[in-house]
């Protein structure tokens, strides 16, 4: 009695093993054409089904590795007969709605057993197009998901706020509430508490179900955010200069926004480059394919499809200096000069050098091939991300110029009124709505960059730093406008 008590209580501290079943299907069907892409490589240049699950478990998306680890383990262990079986169980395990990912791998898992060259490449190509539709699929609910969850940070951030901050102060001097009257302090804590905590809510909800986020860490760095922290001084000058408390704030909160967006743009440039450049590797491939095809060596088809495009100029010179001095070692070439801009056509292009080494036309094919996948990933993101722009740009005019200008008109008309009737207990509401302005500019700012697939803190400071000080001297402005 005493073993099986301990037992069960072993059991019930033991940590669950996550299984296939437990993995979200909209995350694991954005990585599905990825996948995909580096399974074809292996396999579109005559590579085992063993070599291509391992080099996804090895170097994959999050997700995928995770699951294709399993299969690997379960293969080397023998608890499966062979790495074929491992992967079909695993992918029968996995949700109803993770259909197009299964089949996408079924039809590698085929691609593979080919005999015939075309009828391989036949089969790769199918794959992709069920791995992408999958992600067309997965972007579209997540589109159409969005109107409820961005509607309630409308209504609950912007006109409950309205709603306390004016109307009700309105009624409470006109006597309606009787001696039941609401006092400043609890409206402050509604304002600056209770509906931030609302607001954050709904984008925790709507960044767990947007399939395009990061699935691993994003390794975030919060010293972007500490030019914020100049605020501080600039509010203290000009208060000491004689400003109120209300212009000293919404002055030092728009200095510390453009100081912040001062301090992230740099690296914010030189990302977008990275990813133009990112972008223009992706078609050097497919058009390495084309020369290698045409009768060129690898070397003169991957230097000159790169260095035919002005953005890759830099790649292209490092590569080139890469080659002469690698020794013979061309994968280490290419990953130590392409890498840094593109991980994943720095491997795709590796996997096309190893099939050149076999037959340069097979391998002209093949960068046609993941060229081609590349580039349809590419236009079916693009198109998702086009979606999503409408309810992006809606959220940031929200944050950084109707909300401060519905609010600063509220209390331009809610100041008269509290003169004429001589209750001073209102006298703070402007103080209160600038300091709720800058949180909803946080909150806004987290929440498109949630939107976007984006997360990272300096992609968050960017934000921040172009809505905060649009915000405050909107707010500054309107509060000013006589009545």
């Amino acid at each position: 009695m005493i073993q099986e008590s301990v037992h069960r209580t072993g059991r019930r501290t033991e940590k669950k093993v996550r299984t296939a079943r437990d993995i979200k299907v909209p995350p694991l069907l954005n990585e599905g054409p990825e996948v995909v892409g580096m399974m074809t490589v292996v396999i579109g240049n005559g590579g085992s089904l063993d070599v291509a699950v391992r080099n996804v478990a090895d170097s994959g998306p999050a997700l995928s590795a995770e699951m294709f680890r399993r299969v690997v383990d379960r293969a080397d262990t023998r608890i499966e007969a062979d790495m074929k079986s491992s992967l079909t169980k695993e992918l029968s395990q996995l949700r109803d709605g993770a259909a197009a990912y299964s089949m996408a791998i079924h039809m590698v898992m085929s691609a593979a057993e080919a005999r015939e060259a075309g009828e391989r490449e036949r089969t790769l190509r199918d794959a992709s197009e069920i791995a992408l539709s999958g992600l067309r699929e997965a972007g579209k609910a997540y589109s159409s998901s969005l109107n409820a969850p961005c509607m309630a940070v409308f209504g609950v951030g912007i006109m409950m706020p309205m709603i306390l901050m004016s109307i009700l102060p309105m009624l409470s001097i006109s006597g309606i509430f009787g001696s039941q009257s609401i006092g400043m302090g609890q409206l402050a804590v509604i304002t600056l508490v209770l509906i931030p905590a609302i607001v954050v809510a709904v984008m925790a909800s709507i960044r767990e179900k947007n399939p395009f986020m990061p699935s691993g860490k994003t390794g975030n760095n919060y010293g972007y955010l500490l030019p914020l922290a100049s605020a501080a001084p600039v509010y203290l000058a000009l208060a000491a200069a004689g400003a109120g408390p209300v212009t000293a704030g919404c002055i030092g909160c728009a200095a510390g926004g453009a100081i912040l967006f001062i301090s992230v743009y740099p690296g914010y440039k030189r990302e977008t480059a990275r990813r133009r450049r990112a972008g223009a590797l992706e078609d050097a491939v497919f058009e390495m394919g084309n020369r290698l095809i045409a009768g060129e060596g690898f070397e003169d088809a991957l230097t000159g499809s790169i260095g035919a495009r002005e953005e890759c100029g830099p790649v292209a010179e490092a590569l080139r200096r890469e080659l002469s001095i690698c020794r013979g070692d061309v994968r280490s070439a290419i990953t130590a000069a392409i890498a840094p801009t593109s991980p994943t056509v720095a491997d795709t292009v590796c996997g096309i050098y190893d099939a050149g080494l076999k037959d340069l036309r097979d391998a002209g094919r093949l960068a046609l091939s993941v060229g081609r996948q590349l580039k349809d990933q590419e236009t079916v993101r693009r198109g998702i991300r086009s979606d999503l722009r409408g309810m992006m740009d809606t959220m940031f005019s929200t944050a950084a110029v109707f909300a401060p200008l519905v609010l600063g008109l509220s209390t331009s008309m809610l100041t008269p009124l509290t003169a004429i009737s001589g209750d001073g207990g209102f006298s703070g509401t402007t103080a209160v709505l600038m300091v709720y302005l800058a949180e909803l500019c946080v909150m806004i700012a987290a929440l498109v960059s949630f939107l976007e697939g984006n997360a990272r803190t300096e992609n968050v400071a960017r934000r921040i730093g172009m809505m905060l000080p649009v915000s405050m001297l909107v707010f500054l402005i309107s509060t000013n406008f006589g009545f």
